[in-house]
């Protein structure tokens, strides 16, 4: 049942912005691409969705327009960071995603034009998508803005004494959902329906286990893009008042802060403000992880010399006539990279190293990458990237099947990434490979009758 106000002054901007061929234009452009770059994707591709993409379009439009519309369960899985401990990833179903995409497309130019510094950074998803195979990007492209942002970082620390480095506590399980509707409808015109709907699907996509209240804290951990901005625009205040006591001499990248100052008292000063702005949203600083580094410590954590090492490498291929050089060299820096593990960005160089081995299909990570797989939850998805560009050899097999011995499950996702780099790889049809294949399936059954069992068991 709705009373006037939806029929009078709320229907009619839905009806302008859910119209059929909007709808289904963004699917295509937009959210298609969007699902196929989650961990877990649909055996068909959602085929079915994208073939009557006008028709869902047009009961999209008549449930919105009617009151309808409810969101439908979510896809909700464990993601290891270290030692067993998960993030919660949700994956909406078709609708929800595009429903949500939608309503981002009207308002992200508004909410764009309210960003204070062009130093502050997300990432958007590619609009135009060339192919039918051809997986979403980051809109100005993830790697050209990352290397902006370390462009920048460089320079502070030639230009400036001291730099500042701190990141947000446990950012998206932190967020009032209440206080970023309040921020959220600053940032948009007349939209009040709109974001309405936006934070009632954010609501009914959120993890409520044990069937417990929903808390109105925190952001769904997800890789959509509607996502993203409300968390990148709910910091948009902190960017407001670094860039005026530091003259935009800070970078920020979703909830990692760099600053760069030239004496002790004012980066003490910056962080004081900035954690009193966070408490005042409910949010804080990780004091274990915000320092004050000089020039030398800041090459040292930035680890300025290996990106710079490694940006040099970008463009070598296999074929180049010092391709063996070159990996062999890679190989010596990257067992010297993992033997010191203290640097503040250690972790996301070791995943520029793994990407680089991948890009020149080298083999020589191989002796390494079993031990890395089991210990280092956290580079996982770089590593099976890596697999999939050597493709399936003896060596690469073994290597899977050593992981698939060793490895301790706490996650949804690490057997099912397996899964997905084996059925990707192009095996020949023989006697090693059927045994290959064979044992590959009796791990996996075994692991799941033993997850069953202990579910069960309870």
């Amino acid at each position: 049942m709705h009373t006037d106000r939806f029929k009078k002054l709320r229907k009619e901007p839905l009806s302008d912005l859910f119209g059929k061929k909007e709808v289904s234009a963004i699917w295509r452009k937009i959210v298609r691409g969007q699902l196929r770059t989650l961990d877990f994707k649909d055996l068909f591709d959602h085929y079915d969705f994208n073939y009557n993409i006008e028709e869902r379009a047009a009961a999209i439009r008549n449930e919105i327009l009617n009151g309808t519309y409810r969101v439908s369960l979510p896809l909700i899985y464990k993601l290891e960071k270290k030692y067993g401990i998960c993030r919660h990833i949700v994956v909406p179903q078709p609708v929800d995603a595009l429903v949500l995409q939608v309503l981002v497309e009207c308002v992200a130019e508004q909410i764009i034009k309210h960003q204070p510094s062009e130093n502050a950074f997300y990432s958007r998803d590619k609009h135009i998508v060339g192919k039918p195979h051809d997986a979403a990007e980051y809109g100005l492209s993830f790697r050209n803005q990352w290397k902006k942002l370390q462009k920048e970082i460089y320079r502070f620390n030639e230009e400036k004494k001291l730099l500042v480095v701190t990141d947000l506590s446990n950012y998206y399980d932190s967020i009032s959902i209440n206080e970023l509707k309040k921020v959220f409808l600053g940032y948009v015109n007349n939209n009040e329906v709109l974001v309405d709907i936006l934070f009632r699907v954010i609501e009914e996509i959120s993890w409520k286990p044990d069937y417990l209240p929903y808390s109105g804290r925190g952001l769904p951990t997800s890789n959509l893009e509607a996502i993203r901005l409300l968390a990148h625009s709910f910091l948009f205040e902190i960017d407001d008042v670094l860039k005026q006591r530091t003259n935009n001499n800070f970078t920020r990248w979703m909830d990692d802060i760099v600053i760069g100052v030239d004496e002790r008292k004012e980066a003490i000063e910056i962080i004081s403000s900035v954690s009193d702005m966070l408490k005042s949203r409910g949010l804080a600083l990780n004091i274990s992880k915000t320092s004050i580094y000089n020039n030398k410590d800041a090459y040292y954590h930035f680890q300025i010399e290996e990106n710079k090492y490694l940006d040099s490498l970008e463009n070598v291929k296999k074929g180049n006539p010092d391709y063996n050089k070159i990996t062999t060299e890679l190989k010596r820096n990257f067992k010297r990279h993992f033997q010191d593990k203290s640097p503040k960005y250690w972790d996301k160089i070791a995943k520029r190293y793994i990407t680089a081995f991948g890009k020149m299909e080298s083999t020589k990570l191989l002796t390494e990458i079993s031990a890395i797989y089991l210990n280092y939850p956290g580079l996982r998805q770089n590593l099976i990237f890596y697999l999939s560009k050597i493709g399936y050899k003896k060596q690469t097999a073994k290597k899977v099947e050593e992981i698939l011995i060793n490895i301790d499950v706490f996650d949804d996702i690490s057997l099912y990434q397996i899964c997905a780099l084996i059925t990707a790889w192009e095996i020949p049809l023989n006697n090693d490979t059927k045994g290959f294949l064979s044992r590959v399936n009796k791990h996996l059954v075994g692991e799941t009758f033993k997850q069953y069992a202990s579910v069960t068991s309870v």
